[in-house]
């Protein structure tokens, strides 16, 4: 069967402004997988993105960050046409990809929109914070944002009092439609044209039969670093605010009290959705 794609996309990265347009072809047969940009179809790819929103929401970015720095920032909007036999569709993205620094500190920010409220919040809290780790409370609460994080690694060893399910809507890299699942995943993630799409779970949001969050715990607001692995168990190094102080700190995932419902859909793995989560 052959994939083909042609898509155009705006790209803000520290400074640069960079237009793209591709058209790419991919062949798979049996174990073979082949893929090449597909120069007779690069003159049919969809027309410019606009870039003006872009610009608004860099500077809007760039003012929101202003009382910290900003050690990369990269903002992408794009458009793109998929053609898989006899399944066809079409894809808008939008993405801020965000590290900012106070004190030798860094908090990361990784979105799936233009909303901006992660970045106000998550701004605000890092220009009070003094840059002393410290251990992390008994009792905390995750930012939507950093359980969106957490997900794809918790697939394979999430606690028997949650589920991980996949999110019906829209299509995966086959044109197929992403239908609700528990697993075995039914659907493929295509993250590009020269990649072989991988079964995996696509807008993926967790479950819990305890939904009733404690607003008065301190919540990890960002992560500092990715998501790691150490002693078979999950650590997240994230930056806390408990109200008075904000400050960096490492969690070990051992047990989830507590899960809200899905919010917004974060960039993680195949897409995640954020929701409030309880430790």
């Amino acid at each position: 069967m052959i994939y083909s794609k042609r898509g155009s996309v705006v790209r803000w990265e520290n400074g640069a402004l960079v237009r793209v347009k591709e058209s790419g072809v991919a062949h798979e047969r049996g174990e073979l997988f082949e893929c090449h940009p597909d120069l007779e179809r690069r003159a049919l790819s969809p027309s410019d993105v606009d870039a003006s929103r872009l610009v608004e929401v860099v500077r809007a970015v760039r003012e929101l960050a202003r009382e910290v720095t900003i050690e990369r920032l990269i903002v992408i909007e794009g458009t793109a046409e998929h053609e898989y036999g006899d399944h066809q569709w079409s894809d808008h993205t939008q993405r801020i990809h965000l590290s900012l620094i106070r004190a030798r500190k860094r908090a990361l920010l990784d979105l799936a929109s233009f909303d901006l409220r992660d970045v106000e919040k998550v701004a605000a809290a890092l220009a009070r914070t003094d840059g002393v780790e410290r251990e992390a409370p008994r009792r905390l609460r995750l930012a939507p944002n950093v359980t969106a994080a957490l997900l794809p690694s918790l697939v394979a060893i999430a606690p028997p009092n949650v589920r991980l399910v996949q999110t019906a809507g829209g299509v995966d890299g086959y044109g197929a439609p992403v239908i609700e699942s528990a697993g075995p995943w039914p659907n493929a993630y295509r993250p590009s044209y020269r990649v072989r799409p991988v079964r995996m779970p696509l807008r993926l949001r967790i479950e819990c039969d305890v939904t009733d969050i404690e607003r008065d715990r301190p919540t990890a607001i960002a992560l500092t670093a990715p998501i790691s692995m150490m002693d078979a168990q999950l650590l997240a190094r994230v930056l806390i605010d408990d109200g008075q102080r904000v400050f960096p700190s490492t969690v070990r995932i051992a047990r989830i009290d507590a899960v809200s419902a899905p919010a917004a859909l974060y960039p993680y793995g195949g897409g995640s959705f954020g929701a409030e989560m309880m430790l």
